[in-house]
């Protein structure tokens, strides 16, 4: 059992022939008790000091051994998260890569479709251009033989009439009168001459209604006015003298 100072200051003893000095003794012990207080405060210090620190070493202990499991656990995490990630970019890089080959294919796809479509309007508009084009070239040959056999009926036509024109006939017909009267006829020779002066009265009026007639020919296409020897106008229809 470790002593006290205070069984020390209360430890007696007994007295005996020459002993040592009671007083000495005692104040030894005094010396004695207060310095073993002093040792044993600084003791009890020292312990209360070495118990505090081995709670903050066991502290800073579990600590480091939290920190170290928190690492352990943080690593982990991202050991997890890099995994989780790694593997979340590769799926979605995966169907990035798909939907984009998917709108690669429907993009070929349509531009197919609106290649064949076009392909085949450019067909159609080819061939109805080309269906038309024929059929023009029917009708234009067509027209062409009509106009053809017009012009060779026409010519046909006006040369029989120019053949008719020319025919010795009308030379006998459109010769003076004066020829076929004789010197012994006095009375036809004046009638005759009484005749070419009316000619040439008809031939100014003539001269004159023909003037007017074209001032109003826009409105009288159709009618051509004619005056004769004796001033009368008589309207004529081109067909119709025509078809004569």
């Amino acid at each position: 059992m470790a002593l006290t100072p205070l069984d020390i200051q209360n430890k007696s003893f007994q007295t005996k022939m020459r002993g040592y000095e009671k007083d000495e003794v005692d104040d030894f012990l005094d010396l004695i008790v207060r310095d073993y207080e002093e040792l044993t405060q600084k003791n009890r210090e020292l312990e209360k000091a070495l118990k505090h620190s081995e709670e903050k070493l066991q502290y800073f202990n579990e600590l480091k051994d939290a920190l170290n499991q928190s690492i352990i656990v943080a690593q982990d995490t991202a050991d997890k998260v890099k995994t989780s990630a790694s593997k979340e970019s590769e799926v979605l890089v995966a169907s990035a890569q798909n939907k984009a080959d998917e709108l690669v294919v429907n993009a070929q796809k349509n531009a197919d479709q609106l290649t064949q479509a076009a392909h085949e309007k450019a067909q159609s508009i080819l061939s109805e251009a080309t269906d038309k084009a024929r059929e023009l070239t029917v009708e234009t040959n067509d027209l062409k033989k009509k106009t053809r056999v017009f012009y060779n009926n026409l010519s046909l036509m006006l040369e029989a009439q120019l053949k008719e024109v020319k025919s010795p006939e009308w030379d006998e017909i459109l010769a003076p009168f004066s020829n076929y009267v004789q010197d012994s006829h006095e009375v036809f020779r004046e009638v005759l001459a009484q005749e070419l002066d009316n000619e040439k009265v008809s031939e100014v009026n003539s001269e004159h209604i023909d003037t007017i007639a074209d001032d109003d020919e826009e409105s009288e296409e159709d009618v051509i006015p004619v005056v004769d020897s004796r001033q009368r106008i008589v309207p004529v229809d081109d067909t119709e003298e025509y078809k004569r």
